[in-house]
């Protein structure tokens, strides 16, 4: 055997070796994809009373060795952000008694396996004490799945976990108070707002405001209403505010949508917009979707003007009079005179 053909034969073979024991074959391959609903329950249960919720989760990777836990939640930002206490924690957050299910089969905290493709529909029990302190109570349920077969070598396993929220009131009532403030509603897009006693907006720009509201309750609840805008001519367009949860105690930036097609937002902001003069924005909404509940308001005024177009204007007169001061002094022979 000549030396070539000796290097042919030792690359071949290393080739069918990392091909064999080092790249994981297809069928190693395993994948996470779980899918849970609902993704969010909304519940309001008396002390001493319970109820059921049933959840589905269906599997569209590979069989999976899943483990099911309810761990508490506390708001991590303005945003909607959540902050999941004991996250790294296999055992059930208290209060443990509180939660249990009702399938034959499976039980919380214990694992159970999800074939691929297959769904299941998990019972949840709440149920609570007579003695329960009537306030909110706000947990994740969390599923957590891993491959049901360990793969020696080097592997594409995936694990991961999904869950959903659940935001529960507890109390005697139906109706239990919903309060709130607005803690600041300002418009962003305001140029000079530190050297000007008031806002003054770009002409062409639609206005962008910040909300910021507090639930002073313990319950949450969402913003059900609109920013109402009038112009000088009394022209009027409106802003829906997205009826997102703000937790108790807790503050929330609220997002809103540019337009509505709703009849009742027939005065939505239309694409092309040109401001200009004195306007006047007001932000109004209720804790409660029927009206029933408190009323929050706020207003504030802004003058629109193109300011960019009078910035453009103002360079364009300062490079004039520069290129004329240059002119100037070169037919008198001066040097142009730069000060350093």
């Amino acid at each position: 055997m000549t030396k070539h053909q000796k290097i042919l034969f030792a690359t071949s073979l290393f080739t069918i070796y990392y091909l064999l024991f080092t790249i994981p074959s297809r069928a190693e391959a395993q994948t996470f994809s779980l899918g849970i609903y609902p993704p969010l329950l909304e519940a309001m249960v008396m002390p001493g009373k319970s109820m059921t919720q049933v959840f589905k989760i269906e599997n569209s990777g590979d069989e999976m060795m899943l483990n099911t836990q309810i761990l508490p939640f506390e708001p991590k930002d303005e945003f909607g952000n959540i902050s999941i206490r004991g996250a790294t924690s296999l055992e059930v957050a208290p209060p443990q008694d509180w939660f249990n299910f009702e399938n034959a089969d499976i039980s919380l905290g214990k694992p159970f396996v999800l074939k691929s493709g297959e769904s299941r529909q998990i019972i949840l029990r709440i149920k609570i004490p007579e003695n329960a302190r009537e306030d909110d109570y706000y947990f994740t349920f969390l599923i957590r799945g891993e491959p049901k077969r360990k793969i020696s070598g080097p592997t594409t396993l995936e694990t991961g976990v999904i869950g959903t929220n659940i935001l529960l009131t507890v109390s005697r009532t139906d109706k239990p108070a919903k309060k709130g403030e607005i803690v600041e509603f300002k418009l962003l897009n305001c140029y000079m707002a530190k050297l000007l006693p008031f806002c003054l907006a770009e002409s062409s720009q639609k206005p962008d405001f910040l909300l910021r509201v507090k639930n002073t309750s313990r319950t949450f609840w969402k913003p059900f209403g609109k920013i109402k805008i009038e112009g000088p001519l009394g022209q009027k367009w409106e802003k829906e505010l997205l009826p997102e949860n703000v937790l108790a105690d807790s503050v929330r930036q609220i997002q809103m949508t540019t337009a509505s097609a709703s009849p009742t937002s027939r005065f939505a902001l239309p694409a092309s917009l040109f401001l200009i003069g004195p306007y006047r924005a007001k932000v109004e909404f209720n804790t409660e979707e029927d009206g029933s509940g408190e009323i929050l308001s706020s207003s504030l005024s802004f003058i629109a003007l193109p300011v960019k177009l009078f910035l453009g204007i103002l360079i364009g007169i300062l490079i004039f009079l520069t290129i004329l001061k240059a002119q100037k002094l070169a037919s008198q022979g001066l040097p142009l005179r730069t000060d350093t």
